[in-house]
């Protein structure tokens, strides 16, 4: 199921890279760029915003026995989450395919898309543009429930805000692969203390 998953999502980038290529366009107008240096403040500072916030959140999964046993639950529900070593092995290809095409496709085409189209800098064009890629997101992760689509649009907002700002995906590819991979080890875990 890893490899599986993994390679739908690469292909999906890889689509969107090859309509690029084809198209004459720069791969670094998809963020696969460094972007203009120094990155915007305000940019990095809402992804240390996230960083914070996404430790506080972690530590309300696990900060004591009886919501670590509600987070396992969860976790279980899903159903494709490694319980031990070797799972997640396999687990970590699934997390690089997920940071690299999700980004690809939900950041670095939609938004780029979505700006040019609108050709505007209107808040209402800046609003949508980075609005829709953040529900689509959010939707297509709906399998792990309401509340967890509520935090993954929060966070694919402040994602979009950051490439929107800077130009460039790397990282945000990089901190949705942790991300991916510490929910992995995280259940694991779990696992392991049940």
């Amino acid at each position: 199921m890893y490899y599986a998953n993994g390679a739908l999502l690469l292909s999906l980038a890889a689509l969107v890279l090859i309509v690029w290529y084809v198209a004459g366009r720069p791969f670094a107008e998809l963020g696969l760029g460094w972007g203009a240096l120094p990155y915007d403040p305000v940019a990095v500072g809402v992804i240390f915003g996230f960083l914070a916030l996404y430790a506080i959140d972690l530590y309300g999964e696990i900060g004591n026995p009886e919501r670590q046993a509600d987070t396992r639950k969860k976790f279980r529900e899903l159903g494709f989450l490694p319980v031990n070593g070797g799972q997640y092995l396999h687990f970590l290809f699934l997390c690089v395919a997920a940071g690299v095409g999700e980004e690809i496709v939900y950041r670095g085409f939609m938004i780029t898309y979505l700006r040019e189209s609108l050709g505007s800098t209107e808040p209402w064009a800046v609003v949508a543009t980075l609005f829709i890629p953040a529900v689509s997101f959010g939707v297509a992760h709906y399998y792990q429930g309401a509340r967890a689509v509520v935090k993954i649009v929060a966070m694919a907002l402040l994602f979009g805000f950051f490439f929107y700002q800077t130009g460039t995906l790397w990282p945000l590819i990089l901190l949705h692969t942790a991300i991916d991979a510490v929910g992995g080890l995280l259940n694991w875990a779990l696992e392991r203390q049940s």
